[in-house]
């Protein structure tokens, strides 16, 4: 069990936070965790194996994991001058800084600064519980932060007069937006981003969306079109691998012959030079793959998201689809995140609607798939379960009778 250490100073968040946690216990969103009191000035979060503090507003210098400045007094900081302070410390965490429109919310991320904006704030407790919940549930920090002020704007509509619910925010209207090079406000609010601005991508064929084949030669991926598969992707982890043009080119005639939509992960550039259908790309490569050229190529582009943060942000660039994973534990890549599960799954697929389509990734296989399908993912990506299947043909089959949308859905 989690464990939640409060100081006496913060026991007013007690109220926001155990209806918040009754909540996530409710949708099964993270292991249960337990209030308790801190003896000292500061928060203490105990997860498995991990202990770290956070403490908010500190008078000085302390080696405290997670530092919250959410307290500001005018003149305010402006965003370039906090951009640059949370880029050299790590620990920092800004919350609620004003701006003439609004306020960002920042963190550290390997060396640079990450921020979401939103124009009305909202209540000031439940933003700092949630904070402090969704770290006691061991989301990511970005995800904490960004869940924080989706609540607190959420809080403030549902307790417009005083009474309300409280529970756990799910609407896209209330969350707040990255800081990304193609938010309308980045240049106005003075936010140095890395990326490029881009115009939306080309559109896949939602109807050909479902099993979702994620392989790794050019003969399997020929092998799965014959077999009637619309989507696919080729994923080949060696960039030294000597045939690796020739297989990247013999996907995309094999494609083009099938009607299918095949994807090429992470070697853009020869994506491009053989006019493939499509690049798969992670949150990684947004700053450093060259997406204007792979959008004027009129290739469409899907993006690996691991929570609420990568979502949002991945939307910011107008994707072809968004994945979604790792669902469950898997062994054919290395993940820095955590399985994400079921159930926060289905929330965020809920987070994004119709707005793109969407691909479950990570550790599925038959006895999973019609689960993770009821999520109302639009697609399910498989890497095992065919190409370690007994017989293929037969596992593609029992996927696509179970990877059927009812007309009424």
């Amino acid at each position: 069990m989690n464990a939640l250490c409060l100081p006496d100073h913060l026991a007013p968040l007690l109220m926001h936070i155990e209806p918040l946690l009754a909540a996530a216990e409710k949708y099964q969103l993270g292991e249960a965790v337990s209030m308790e009191w801190s003896g000292s000035e500061v928060v203490d979060i105990h997860l498995e194996g991990i202990a770290f503090t956070v403490a908010f507003n500190p008078s000085e210098a302390m080696n405290h994991e997670v530092e919250v400045r959410d307290q500001w007094i005018a003149p305010y900081p402006s965003l370039a001058e906090m951009q640059q302070l949370v880029a050299e410390n790590p620990a920092l965490v800004v919350c609620g800084l004003p701006t003439e429109r609004g306020c960002v919310d920042m963190w550290h991320h390997l060396g640079e600064a990450r921020a979401v904006y939103c124009h009305h704030a909202g209540a000031s407790d439940p933003q700092r519980a949630m904070l402090l919940a969704a770290l006691a549930l061991d989301y990511p920090l970005e995800d904490a932060v960004t869940l924080s002020r989706a609540h607190a704007r959420g809080y403030l509509e549902s307790h417009s007069d005083g009474y309300g619910e409280t529970g756990w925010p799910m609407v896209r209207s209330l969350f707040p937006r990255p800081l990304t090079v193609n938010h309308p406000e980045s240049s106005a609010l003075g936010w140095v981003s890395r990326e490029v601005a881009v115009p939306p991508f080309a559109t896949v064929e939602r109807d050909k969306l479902a099993l979702y084949p994620v392989v790794d030669t050019a003969d399997w991926v020929i092998r799965l079109l014959d077999l009637g598969v619309k989507t696919t992707q080729l994923r080949i982890k060696d960039p030294s691998e000597p045939t690796l043009a020739t297989q990247i080119n013999c996907i995309v005639e094999a494609g083009r012959q099938h009607g299918a939509q095949v994807f090429v992960n992470d070697y853009w550039q020869l994506a491009i030079d053989n006019q493939a259908y499509g690049i798969h790309l992670g949150q990684e490569d947004l700053e450093t793959a060259d997406l204007a050229a792979i959008q004027q190529a009129g290739l469409r582009l899907g993006l690996s998201t691991h929570g609420y943060y990568e979502i949002l942000r991945a939307a910011e660039f107008a994707p072809s689809y968004i994945a979604l994973g790792h669902i469950f534990p898997t062994t054919t890549k290395d993940m820095p995140s955590k399985p994400q599960g079921l159930n926060r799954l289905a929330l965020y697929q809920k987070l994004i609607g119709d707005a793109f389509p969407t691909v479950a990734i990570g550790g599925i296989d038959l006895s999973r798939a019609e689960r993770v399908w009821r999520t109302g993912v639009s697609s399910v990506a498989v890497v095992r379960a065919i190409t370690q299947a007994d017989n293929p043909a037969q596992a593609v089959a029992a996927f696509d009778d179970i990877l059927v949308r009812n007309p009424a859905e």
